[in-house]
């Protein structure tokens, strides 16, 4: 299987073997006189311009035919960071495109400012075909600094990077979108605000002005693949899982969870290793968040269900890279191999693993690392491209049902792509870690309750479980905080108090449960409690408060103005003591009566239709109550309707023209009894002037003699109804009687 094999100097094998995770690139290149420290180029649409314009020329010229999932073909998600170089990686990926792809580019935004989405860019993508879609990047540092220095929220963040989005030239309705890029760690570890930070950033960017609410992407920074030591790192992911609110809120806004696994070349080109056990190796690391989250228990099902429809892993064909993407200082048709290879992992997994879509993509972010000229540099990465291209395509083919995405190493049976070896290269167990939960679960140990406001529960207790639900009886005492969602709720444990927000338990060595507790809630609701400890997954259940007896009501709106003919709801709601707002059946009465109507007499709403008298008005809601009756009152004031003229319309019969002038109001409903006066000019000049009212249909209709050759218009010079204020406008109108002949 072998093709070709890189040697490494002994200097960098030293440097190799005593690489950390984030300076094993680093160490390695300097050993082979890489300069480390040369400045990053500003980013370039293409690294080939004269070709990519000419290919990409040639691909918006042919007809576009709406990709599809085809019998024999994989449909695939692919979502592609591009810190370069984009719209030849498009273009490239276009001239090989797989049928059942869709294709999601990212622009870096400007460099000067990168809360600015890149111009020009959205389009050139848009017009490969309706598979190729643009992503404005969303770079998160910079939009935290700008948070602090205006003074700004989360959520404007997002408001305002979508508004510059759609002014740049990004188009939600066809297909672009945005992504977070480096989502950092402190998310992961929850420093600080940083998860509710990043929810409003999501909340802001997924509404927009609220037109073309629009699902995006995140880049999550992870861990290097060659760190030896990943137990800390798997026991925050654990952690992280566990926080069911913030994986709804994820549920609602990310369409694509893009983890950054930026492979290591050196964690994969072992030596005569077979092309499976290096697939293996490689879906240990580039799968290890979902099958974290699959091996998880019933508690983390929020965010195991979200990651089953979103995760999509962010392989690496980062070329000349020592650290940043992982290490890949090797010659271009090795590169070509790994990515290669990193493609089948990605199709085996999805088609084994039952997926019906696979999901996942690369970061493209090529480095001139070895001093090529900027024309070989531009045909080596161009390669690279191709190759990539060639097995997202290739691997969508189904043929070989017993070894699917093996397509992208070549022909059935030939490994053609696959291969290469390099000296030094070694695998790494530490990642098979995530197949296993390793946390013991928190979990209440009694059923959830209904609780009335202001009054202690029932004792609950908790129990610490291993994932299969079966007692875990820890070796030294675990320290559980007790907290709720509701900011009114407390524990204690005694139900006589006294309370706090927080509580602290314990469950002691050698056993499995805690002691009773309880809880009290003066917010009616559906709080959350959520029992914590270190290195234990969180145990969380939802609790029902229900409000206390009513004493008193509320209407809403308390007071409103209504036009004639128009509608306005009313809402009675019901307050306990607490302060708890709740629906009740209330009985509702109109005074006076004749201006206007309730609907209906009873219950928790009603719909006042005013009709055309003016003036002032009460709602009343009425509820009976074991202590009493209680009431509540609304004002309302009954004020003119808009009328409009709809039309001024012309009917002739022998040398009469009946004009007919129709009254409607705001809604376009006709308006009888309203007194109508016309001015009308023959041919330029006053004729007559008219008055006439509306029947039941809201038209007046006026008898004017007419001689041939003559022409009439009419103008509307008052109108006045019971109810209604006219908009002083007369639609343009004209009527002529042709000339006799002969």
């Amino acid at each position: 299987m072998t093709r070709h094999v890189l040697a490494l100097s002994v200097i960098a094998l030293v440097a190799l073997a005593l690489s950390g995770t984030s300076n094993a690139g680093a160490s390695a290149s300097r050993a082979i006189g890489v300069a480390a420290s040369e400045p990053v180029p500003a980013p370039v649409p293409s690294l080939d311009p004269g070709v990519t314009r000419k290919l990409w020329r040639k691909l918006v010229a042919k007809p576009h035919r709406e990709s599809r999932a085809q019998a024999g073909c994989r449909p695939l998600r692919a979502v592609f960071y591009a810190a370069t170089d984009w719209l030849r990686l498009a273009t490239k990926l276009a001239a090989s495109g797989s049928p059942c792809a869709q294709y999601y580019i990212s622009v870096p935004p400007i460099v000067a400012d990168k809360t600015q989405p890149r111009r020009d860019a959205a389009w050139r993508i848009r017009a490969l075909g309706p598979s190729f879609h643009a992503m404005a990047e969303i770079h998160y540092a910079t939009w935290t600094r700008w948070v602090a220095s205006t003074g700004s929220s989360w959520y404007q963040a997002g408001t305002t990077a979508r508004e510059r989005m759609a002014a740049a030239g990004y188009d939600v309705t066809q297909g672009d979108t945005w992504v977070v890029n480096e989502v950092t760690s402190a998310v992961r570890k929850n420093t600080g605000n940083a998860r509710a930070n990043l929810r409003e950033l999501l909340r802001g960017l997924y509404e927009g002005d609220g037109t073309h609410p629009t699902r995006g992407a995140a880049f999550v920074i992870g861990v290097g693949q060659q760190a030896s030591d990943v137990s800390q790192y798997q026991s925050n992911l654990q952690n992280w899982l566990s926080d069911s609110d913030f994986w709804t809120a994820m549920g609602t806004y990310v369409s694509d969870w893009s983890q950054e696994v930026y492979g290591d070349v050196r964690n994969f080109a072992v030596p005569a290793a077979p092309i499976t056990t290096r697939r293996d190796y490689l879906n240990d690391y580039l799968q290890h968040g979902l099958v974290l989250a699959n091996a998880g228990p019933a508690t983390i099902e929020t965010a195991r269900s979200f990651l089953q429809s979103a995760y999509s892993p962010l392989g690496n064909a980062a070329w000349e890279r020592e650290s940043g993407y992982g290490w890949t200082m090797v010659p271009t048709d090795e590169m070509a191999d790994y990515v290669s290879a990193q493609v089948y992992a990605l199709r085996y997994f999805s088609a084994t693993s039952g997926e019906t879509e696979d999901h996942w993509g690369f970061a493209w972010a090529p480095r001139n690392a070895t001093g090529l000229s900027a024309a070989d540099f531009a045909a080596q990465s161009g390669a690279i491209l191709d190759r990539l291209s060639a097995a997202v395509r290739d691997s969508a083919q189904t043929g070989d049902s017993s070894d699917p995405g093996s397509a992208a190493c070549g022909p059935p049976g030939q490994n053609l792509w696959c291969v290469g070896d390099l000296t030094g290269a070694h695998f790494n167990d530490a990642w098979k870690s995530f197949r296993v939960w390793t946390q013991p679960v928190l979990a209440f140990a009694t059923a959830p309750q209904t609780i009335a406001a202001g009054a202690p529960s029932a004792a609950m207790s908790l129990a610490l479980t291993n994932t299969l639900g079966q007692p875990f009886t820890p070796r030294a005492p675990l320290a559980v905080t007790m907290s709720s969602s509701s900011p009114k709720g407390t524990f204690s444990t005694s139900p006589a108090g006294p309370w706090s927000s927080t509580l602290s338990l314990t469950v002691a060595a050698g056993t499995s449960t805690s002691g009773a507790f309880y809880y009290l809630d003066t917010r009616a609701g559906s709080p959350v409690l959520t029992a914590s400890a270190a290195q234990t997954t969180s145990g969380t259940q939802t609790e029902t408060v229900t409000p206390g007896p009513v004493v008193s009501l509320k209407l809403t709106p308390g007071s409103a103005t209504v036009a004639a003919r128009a509608s306005r709801q009313f809402v009675a709601a019901g307050r306990d003591s607490f302060g708890n707002l709740f629906p009740v059946s209330a009985t509702w009465t109109l005074t006076p009566r004749n201006i206007g109507t309730l609907s209906p007499s009873t219950g928790s709403t009603t719909t006042f239709t005013a009709l055309r008298s003016l003036g002032d008005a009460t709602i009343t809601a009425a509820l009976a109550t074991e202590t009493g009756t209680l009431t509540a009152a609304a004002t309302l004031q009954v004020t003119p309707g808009r009328l409009s003229i709809r039309s001024v319309g012309y009917v002739r019969k022998r040398s009469i023209a009946y004009v007919t002038v129709s009254a409607v109001d705001a809604a376009g409903r006709p308006v009888s009894r309203a007194a109508v006066w016309i001015r009308v000019r023959l041919n330029g000049r006053r004729y007559l002037s008219a008055r006439a009212a509306t029947g039941p249909a809201g038209r007046a209709v006026f008898r004017v003699r007419v001689r041939p050759g003559s022409c009439l218009t009419s103008a509307v010079s008052k109108v006045s109804a019971a109810g209604f204020a006219w908009d002083g406008r007369t639609p343009d109108n004209r009527f002529c009687r042709p000339r006799l002949r002969g």
